[in-house]
């Protein structure tokens, strides 16, 4: 997909912690975004600190970022009665268009296995309940993640972020109705095995995301990541799967109007 004034090809970052930068930046990195061809941002919440930044950044760039609100899984201890509220009361903020970003991160274990899932099976109920789709986050969780959204197919829809299980676990993602979202870990040189993952897959399965700022594509490895370089990760795609690069934005970006709902006029560099 190319701009009307441009042969470069149109990218969406489908997910970006922007609400991690200094508010004083976010205008020089859309810039730099969209010079680089990138158009439209996703800033997924994490936790009751950074939901009302997120919501800000979507009403102050209407055509430039949508987000979502939800209680990250390192969080999930903290989603009680009064953050249930905010998270229900923000699904009609302008811009949020998804609960996320949600799941199990069995990694770090910031908080309690059971805390994580009970978050999980609330957010999970209020996207169904309000039909919205789900930004979902699977670390080290895939036994417990899989049966979760299973029994929700294929009503539930969603995408499960910066995907890095295999190949099968990849197809499965897929046969429940949900999409696969590919970060900058399909560049790093040692990553054999999320290029495996992505090899199974095809542009009708997936989004491509920065998860800024962290996981910067080679060869921005060592820097802080940013919507930019999303480019980088669409780019290598195309090589691995012998296809042209407007083919794969395109495609990705197709995906993202489709699950979050959004019309042929979204992203729309006026609004800046």
């Amino acid at each position: 997909m190319t701009g009307p004034d441009s042969s470069t090809p149109w990218w969406i970052d489908s997910h970006a912690h922007l609400t991690m930068f200094e508010p004083a930046e976010i205008g020089d990195l859309l810039d730099r975004a969209s010079e680089a061809g990138v158009r439209g941002v996703m800033v997924p919440a994490t936790n009751g600190e950074d939901l009302d930044r997120a919501l800000e950044l979507a009403e102050q760039w209407p055509g430039r970022i949508v987000a979502a609100a939800g209680v990250h899984p390192h969080d999930a201890s903290s989603l009680d009665g009064g953050m249930k509220l905010r998270v229900e009361r923000a699904m009609s903020a302008p811009g949020v268009v998804a609960v996320g970003e949600i799941g199990l991160d069995y990694h770090y274990m910031n908080s309690p296995r059971e805390d994580q899932i009970r978050a999980l099976e609330w957010q999970l109920g209020l996207a169904l309940e309000l039909d919205r789709p789900v930004i979902l986050h699977n670390r080290e969780s895939w036994p417990d993640m899989e049966p979760l959204l299973d029994s929700r197919a294929p009503v539930l829809r969603g995408v499960c972020h910066s995907f890095a299980e295999g190949p099968e676990e990849a197809l499965r993602v897929v046969e429940m109705g949900l999409f696969v979202g590919l970060s900058g870990m399909v560049t790093f040189k040692q990553a054999h095995n999320i290029r495996e993952m992505a090899a199974v897959l095809g542009p009708a399965s997936v989004m491509v995301e920065t998860d800024s700022p962290f996981l910067a594509p080679v060869p921005h490895r060592g820097r802080r990541n940013e919507p930019a370089y999303v480019v980088e990760v669409g780019n290598t795609l195309a090589e691995n799967w012998g296809r042209a690069v407007d083919e794969i934005s395109t495609a990705t970006t197709v995906n993202f109007r489709l699950l979050f709902g959004l019309g042929d006029d979204w992203p729309d560099d006026a609004s800046r």
